[in-house]
């Protein structure tokens, strides 16, 4: 089965200018955002770019052949990645500029972005998704009850890039993967009206959505059939708080959550090979998810990612890995949970009983299926 490295390997040689900018390229580049770039991308305010073949190759030359040690994703991206990203003839020359990467503990904030000049008169902006620290997670999970640090940072960088592309007669792709996918709709749904007219696509790719009682206008609201939404089959986050857009549903070689995984689609001759639809396994979580957190009014949200994240930080955990590494550094960080208010440990087992309660109900209608089948 072909991923996104066979693509670039095998159809690699076609130029933007032979064949346009596609769903598959977007999925590229949102990938490629995912690349640690810092001191190899210009910043904002720094003159030029740098073309993606100098940059894969000083990233490579930087990692010594590992490139896990710039890569800032869960994603597995590896060095074949991004050799194929910068030897291909479609990608090769479009120049990378505008690199910006931001976390900060305090503010509880994890963003970064970057923009792609693709073509005379066309550029994608692409908006990073989540890496394994806490802090980027934390932030996830305040997407349920606020506007986000990272989503107001979005909105002024696709502002500034909308403004200047405007004055430059350019047209402007956004897009990102996860939580890169929420912030790209978030800030095309946040952009001056004057300005939206130069968007001329915008692509979430398995990233969630906003709550309307957060953000009343969603991405589709504003730019209507040229927001593209794109999930595997085994998709949890990107059914959060979904919006009536229209989404694709793509085959992945991977299973259940780990589907999230952006190397894992599928890719055919003409882009994504489709799935069947949604697998119903995952549609039992994402409805029993979503039904707890209905029931949960912001505050109440708040209090639990504030007691969550808290107690795994006094545990000593910095990174997801703190707590899967081994058993005894799960059993420290933990423990930490040990102290959380009853009031979030009541909330916790509610979600607990909600997939209970699901994933029963979904065994009983399939039971029910094979005997009416039978019958």
């Amino acid at each position: 089965m072909a991923d996104v490295r066979d693509y670039l390997e095998l159809r690699g040689d076609i130029t933007l200018a032979e064949r346009p900018f596609n769903d598959v390229d977007n999925l590229v580049l949102a990938t490629a955002s995912y690349l640690d770039l810092t001191g190899i991308a210009p910043a904002p305010g720094e003159q030029g770019g740098v073309c993606l073949t100098d940059a894969c190759a000083e990233l490579l030359a930087r990692s010594g052949g590992d490139v896990s040690t710039r890569v800032r994703s869960l994603a597995t991206i590896d060095e074949r990645f991004v050799v194929a990203l910068g030897g291909s003839a479609r990608f090769g020359d479009v120049r990378v500029r505008d690199y910006v990467d931001v976390r900060s503990d305090e503010l509880v904030m994890q963003f970064s972005a970057m923009t792609f000049d693709l073509a005379p008169g066309l550029t994608y902006v692409a908006f990073r998704g989540t890496d394994t620290t806490l802090v980027g997670w934390r932030e996830n999970f305040h997407l349920s009850f606020a506007v986000t640090e990272a989503q107001r940072a979005a909105a002024a960088y696709l502002a500034r890039e909308l403004e200047r592309a405007t004055g430059e007669g350019r047209r402007v792709l956004v897009g990102g993967h996860s939580k890169g996918g929420n912030l790209a709709a978030y800030a095309v749904a946040s952009c001056p009206v004057a300005l939206a007219g130069a968007i001329a696509c915008a692509w979430s790719n398995d990233g969630p959505g906003m709550d309307r009682s957060v953000m009343p206008v969603s991405c589709y609201d504003v730019v209507g059939e040229r927001y593209r939404r794109i999930l595997p089959a085994y998709s949890v986050v990107g059914r959060l708080f979904s919006d009536n857009a229209p989404f694709q549903v793509v085959r992945s070689s991977a299973t259940r959550t780990l589907q999230h995984d952006p190397l894992t689609w599928q890719v055919g001759p003409a882009g994504f090979l489709e799935a069947d639809g949604p697998d119903p396994e995952c549609l039992v979580a994402s409805g029993a998810f979503s039904t707890w957190l209905a029931r949960l009014a912001p505050e109440d949200r708040r209090l639990l990612t504030d007691e969550l994240f808290d107690a795994l930080a006094a545990g000593g955990a910095e990174r997801f890995e703190d707590v899967l590494s081994s058993p005894a550094a799960a059993q420290k960080v933990l423990s930490a949970l040990g102290g959380i208010d009853r009031r979030t440990y009541d909330m916790m087992w509610r979600l607990v009983g909600e997939l209970a309660s699901g994933t029963a109900l979904a065994a009983r209608d399939a039971v029910a299926r094979r005997l009416g089948a039978r019958g």
